[in-house]
């Protein structure tokens, strides 16, 4: 039975001040960000500690307003090369910033396939069992016409019904893993490479090494203190179902900074 609002105050009155009424309201935050350095608390994405040491350092997956204490240069990963072809095949803009199991559990060691309703590629999510490793998976397409294999190293975090997800460094990547994930998927390049998005490095999977390549990330502030993280559309949700098990992917920019902005906060939405 539910009791209206207005009935339950009215009713504490007239009881007395002896009764307490407590309403309680969760805030679950739409993005994700390292939880090494970030937290949410509540309201906002804030700075805990120091960030990583590479390249480009983890802001917020989603969308929202950042604000720093010195100024940043801002970006978000538009493609994984820069100079590919571009077009729908390139894997880079709306990519996964949260999972939500809607029911079931979490689909791992399996692929997460869906189609991106922003440019029609074909895309694929995959959970090792066990550990807080996973992979975004799709394909770019050279200059040249070849067609190139692709996984993104990313940690994730498992939250009750929610997961979070963020880029990993090239110094935590599981090279020969990875290779494994991005071969079997089932894409039709000619070639497999590991991306380290954070380092703009890429790993050759035919070769088993690691060079330095540009990724494509785009700038979208320069030496700013407030920065709008605001893509259009902010974001899409695809609902996929994987054996038993109905999920809802949540597909947004993936936001960096150049440089530790001696604090950070983003308000989400």
């Amino acid at each position: 039975m539910r009791i209206p609002i207005p009935l339950i105050l009215a009713l504490g009155v007239v009881v007395g001040a002896f009764v307490t009424i407590v309403i309680q309201i969760n805030i679950q935050v739409l993005g994700s960000w390292d939880s090494r350095y970030a937290a949410f608390n509540g309201t906002h994405v804030y700075q805990t500690g120091p960030m990583i040491g590479t390249r480009y350092k983890t802001l917020y997956l989603g969308y929202g307003t950042a604000y720093f204490q010195n100024p940043v240069s801002v970006y978000y990963l538009q493609t994984v090369r820069s100079g590919s072809a571009g077009g729908a095949s390139d894997l880079g803009g709306y990519l996964p910033i949260r999972v939500i199991i809607e029911s079931g559990s979490l689909p791992t060691n399996t692929y997460i396939t869906w189609t991106d309703p922003y440019g029609g590629a074909t895309r694929k999510l995959y959970f090792v069992a066990g550990s807080n490793r996973g992979y975004v998976l799709g394909m770019y397409k050279t200059s040249t016409g070849a067609q190139v294999n692709v996984a993104i190293p990313v940690y994730y975090v498992v939250e009750v019904s929610q997961v979070r997800l963020y880029p990993m460094e090239r110094a935590a990547v599981v090279a020969s893993e990875a290779c494994s994930v991005v071969r079997n998927a089932g894409f039709t390049g000619a070639y497999n490479y590991v991306f380290a998005v954070l380092d703009n490095q890429a790993y050759d999977c035919a070769y088993n090494s690691w060079s330095s390549t540009t990724v494509g990330w785009t700038q979208v502030a320069s030496s700013a203190t407030t920065a709008a993280l605001y893509p259009s559309p902010t974001y899409y949700r695809v609902a996929v179902t994987v054996g038993s098990s109905a999920i809802s992917l949540y597909l947004s920019y993936w936001y960096t900074l150049d440089s530790d902005p001696g604090f950070f906060t983003v308000r989400p939405g």
